[in-house]
C-alpha cells in the first residue's frame, strides 16, 4: 500500500512537534482515513510509529515492524536517523536521541514512565515489538505535554488494543513463529482478542523466545549474548457510550541468561560470565471522555505502576525500581485555539542489596509533581503558533538522607509558517527542568551525592524548512540544545555525582523523500556533535548521559511488487570519528565507521487468507563493526584492558510465518 504524504508531511521537525505532540490524533486520523477501506476489508493492525524531529515525518505501520522482524530496541529504531540504540546485547542496549542518553529522556510505556536506573551496565527500558501500536519520539526539549525532565526529548511506547485488530469481527487470533539463523534461535507468539458483549473487548498475548549466543561476522561466538525471554500481556477495554472509555492492562516481561558481569562490555578477564535475571511488571489503568457535541471536554486520565528488578544470583544482589504515578489532561477547542492542560505526578523508589535481607539495604526516593498548559493557535491559514509552559516540583532523598528540592517553570514557544503552498518555515525555543532523582541501584552501596546538587535545565532551539515538489519532499533542520548543570558521576570510575558543567549538542539534518505509486524512499543525513564543557562525550565515560557519533546517512526504501508482496531495504552509513580526546584517560580514541544493509520481503498469498511469510536479512554483507552507541575501544590504553563493547552480530537470516483467523 502506498505511504501517503498527508498535510503533516510538509511540516518540519518543530512544526511536527507542535502538531502531533498532544495525542497523535491528527496523524492517526489522516492515516485512518487513507486506510479505512483496507481496514474494513482486511482488518489487520493499522498502527503507526510516529517519529517527531526528523527532517520528514515517519509513519511506520506495525506491519513495517513485522517485516523488519524487530527483536529488540535496535530493530525498532533501525532507519530512524535521530535515534541511536547502542549495544549488540539486548539487555544492555541504551537509547540515544540526538546523541543524548537515557538520563536526559522521558521514556514511558502506555503512559507508565520507565524511570530510575537498576544497573548502569544494562539498559533501563525493555519492550516487546510484537505488542507495539505506535511509538512517539519527541526530539529535544519540546512542548509542555512531554512530561517532567524531558531534557533531550521523550519516547512514548503505546501497546495495541483489541479494537485495533478486530475490525468488524467479534473474535480473532494471531499465531506467529520465527527463526533467527545467527543465534539459531526461535520466537513464537500467540494473541487472542474478542468482544465480550456490546461494552467490553479483551486481548491476551504470550511471547516467548530462546536465543543462543550471537556470532560475529567471522563466525566467532560472543559469549553472554544468549537470552531466554517470556512475556505475558492482557488488556481489558470498556466502551460505555457517551464518549466514555476505560481500560486496564498488565504486562510481565521476564528475561534470563548467562550474561557477562558487565553486559555492555565485551568478553575479557575483568568480565566473567554470570547468571542475570530481569523482571518488569507494568499495570496501567486509563480513562477517557470525549464528550459528544462538545469542544471543551476531551479528558484523558492514566494511573500506573511499574516494577523493574535485576537479580544477580552469584552474589544474591537485587536492584529494583518501583515507579507509580498519574497523568490527568484535558483538551479544549476555543475558536482557533486548541489548549491542552493538566497535571502529572511520579514517585520512584530504588532499593538494592542482598535478596536474603530483603533487597533493601539501600534505598533512595524521588518524586515530581507537575502542571502544564499548551496552546496551539491557528493564527491564520498560513501561520500556526504554539506556546505553553509546565511547572514542576522535584524532591529527592538519597541513601545518606540528603534532601534535594527544586521547582520551576519550563516555557516553550514555536511557529510554523507557510511561505508558499509548498514551502514551510518553522522554528521555536523550549526549556525543560529536571531535578535530582534516584541513583543506580548497583552503585548505591558506594554512591555519594554532592549535597549542593542543582537541578538541570535544558534550552532547545530549532529551525526547519520543508519543500514539497510533486512526489518529493525536501527538508532541512538545525538544532542547538544546551543542558546547564548536567548531573553525572565524576570520571573516571567515580561513584560521586555532581554538576559536571554545560552539556551542548548541536547540528543539522537534511532529508529527501519520494512517495510514488509503488516506490517509497527516504534518505536522511544527520550531523550532530555533543560536548561537555568542550570535551566530546564517550559512552564509557558518561554512560547514560550521551555519546558521540559520526555523521550518519540513512536510507529506507520499499517497493510493492504486487498487491500481495513487497520488498524493502534499509541502509545505515556512519562516518569515522577519529582522534576523540578523553580527558580522564589523557589520550585519544577513535570510532571506525560502518555501512550496514538490511533487506526484507513480505508475502501474503492470495489463496491463503490471513497467512503471511516474512524473510528478513540483517547485516546482509556481514559488516564487522562496533556501533557508535556502544562502549568505545579503549584496549590500546594502559590500564583499560578489556574496556570495549561487543561487536555487532554478523549476518542474520530471519524467517517468520503468521496466521490470522
Amino acid at each position: 500500500m502506498q505511504r501517503p504524504f498527508n498535510s503533516l508531511a510538509k511540516l518540519s521537525p518543530l512544526a511536527l512537534a507542535i502538531t502531533l505532540a498532544p495525542n497523535f490524533s491528527l496523524a492517526q486520523s489522516e492515516a485512518n482515513a487513507v486506510d479505512e477501506k483496507e481496514r474494513d476489508n482486511n482488518p489487520k493492525e493499522i498502527e503507526e510509529l510516529v517519529v517527531i524531529g526528523e527532517p520528514v515525518d515517519s509513519l511506520l505501520t506495525s506491519a513495517d515492524l513485522d517485516r523488519k522482524q524487530a527483536n529488540d530496541l535496535d530493530d525498532i529504531f533501525s532507519g530512524v536517523p535521530t535515534v541511536l540504540v547502542g549495544g549488540s546485547v539486548g539487555a544492555a542496549q541504551k537509547i540515544y536521541v540526538r546523541n543524548l542518553g537515557e538520563d536526559t529522556l522521558n521514556i514511558s510505556v502506555d503512559g507508565a514512565t520507565q524511570s530510575g536506573v537498576t544497573y548502569h551496565h544494562t539498559g533501563r527500558i525493555s519492550v516487546e515489538p510484537e505488542l507495539l501500536k505506535q511509538v512517539h519520539v519527541q526530539v529535544g526539549a519540546g512542548d509542555a505535554t512531554s512530561g517532567p525532565g524531558a531534557l533531550g526529548g521523550a519516547i512514548k511506547f503505546e501497546t495495541k488494543d483489541p479494537e485495533d485488530m478486530l475490525g468488524d469481527r467479534d473474535f480473532g487470533a494471531i499465531l506467529k513463529a520465527g527463526y533467527f539463523s545467527n543465534t539459531e534461535g526461535y520466537k513464537g507468539s500467540g494473541t487472542v482478542y474478542g468482544r465480550l458483549g456490546n461494552t467490553f473487548s479483551a486481548m491476551a498475548s504470550y511471547v516467548t523466545s530462546d536465543q543462543n549466543d550471537m556470532e560475529d561476522p567471522n563466525g566467532n561466538e560472543l559469549p553472554g549474548t544468549n537470552s531466554e525471554q517470556d512475556l505475558g500481556f492482557v488488556k481489558l477495554v470498556g466502551d460505555f457510550g457517551g464518549g466514555h472509555r476505560a481500560s486496564i492492562s498488565y504486562e510481565n516481561l521476564v528475561e534470563e541468561g548467562e550474561k557477562l558481569t558487565r553486559p555492555e562490555w565485551g568478553e575479557g578477564p575483568r568480565n566473567p560470565l554470570r547468571d542475570l535475571e530481569f523482571d518488569r511488571k507494568t499495570t496501567t489503568v486509563k480513562y477517557s471522555w470525549d464528550k459528544p457535541d462538545s469542544d471543551w471536554v476531551l479528558l484523558d486520565v492514566s494511573l500506573y505502576n511499574t516494577d523493574f528488578e535485576i537479580y544477580r544470583p552469584w552474589d544474591d544482589y537485587t536492584s529494583a525500581v518501583d515507579t507509580q504515578g498519574f497523568l490527568f489532561s484535558n483538551t479544549s477547542q476555543l475558536g482557533d485555539h486548541k489548549i491542552v492542560y493538566g497535571s502529572d505526578y511520579r514517585d520512584d523508589e530504588v532499593t538494592a542489596g542482598e535478596r536474603a535481607i530483603g533487597g533493601s539495604a539501600f534505598t533512595e526516593t524521588s518524586d515530581v509533581l507537575g502542571f502544564f498548559v499548551q496552546d496551539h493557535f491557528q493564527a491564520t491559514d498560513a501561520l500556526l503558533l504554539t506556546f505553553g509552559s509546565r511547572w514542576d516540583d522535584f524532591n529527592a532523598v538519597d541513601k545518606e538522607n540528603n534532601e534535594f528540592n527544586s521547582d520551576g517553570f519550563s516555557p516553550n514557544v514555536g511557529f510554523a509558517y507557510d511561505l508558499t503552498r509548498d514551502l514551510t518555515f518553522s522554528g521555536g525555543y523550549a526549556e525543560s527542568l529536571r531535578g535530582v532523582e534516584t541513583n543506580d541501584g548497583f552503585k548505591l552501596f558506594g554512591t555519594t551525592n554532592d549535597p549542593d546538587l542543582k537541578a538541570e535545565r535544558a534550552k532547545n532551539f530549532e529551525l526547519g524548512l520543508d519543500y514539497t515538489l510533486g512526489a518529493f519532499l525536501l527538508s532541512a533542520g538545525y538544532h542547538d540544545t544546551t543542558i546547564e548543570d548536567a548531573i553525572g558521576n565524576a570520571v573516571p570510575w567515580s561513584r560521586h555525582y555532581e554538576n559536571l558543567g554545560e552539556l551542548e549538542t548541536n547540528g543539522y539534518s537534511l532529508g529527501a523523500t519520494y512517495n510514488g505509486e509503488r516506490l517509497f524512499s527516504k534518505w536522511t543525513y544527520v550531523d550532530t556533535d555533543v560536548e561537555l564543557d568542550g570535551e566530546a562525550l564517550t559512552r564509557y565515560s558518561y554512560g547514560y548521559l550521551g555519546t558521540s557519533t559520526g555523521n550518519t546517512l540513512t536510507m529506507d526504501t520499499s517497493y510493492q511488487l504486487a498487491s500481495t508482496m513487497d520488498i524493502g531495504w534499509i541502509m545505515t552509513l556512519v562516518q569515522d570519528l577519529d582522534d576523540i580526546y578523553v580527558e580522564s584517560a589523557g589520550a585519544t580514541i577513535s570510532k571506525p565507521g560502518y555501512n550496514v544493509h538490511d533487506v526484507y520481503a513480505h508475502w501474503e498469498p492470495s489463496g491463503l487468507r490471513g497467512f503471511s511469510v516474512t524473510l528478513t536479512v540483517k547485516n546482509v554483507f556481514d559488516e564487522e563493526y562496533l556501533d557508535h552507541g556502544s562502549v568505545e575501544d579503549f584496549t590500546h590504553l594502559e590500564g583499560y584492558t578489556g574496556i570495549k563493547g561487543y561487536p555487532a552480530p554478523g549476518r542474520d537470516v530471519r524467517l517468520s510465518m503468521a496466521y490470522r483467523f
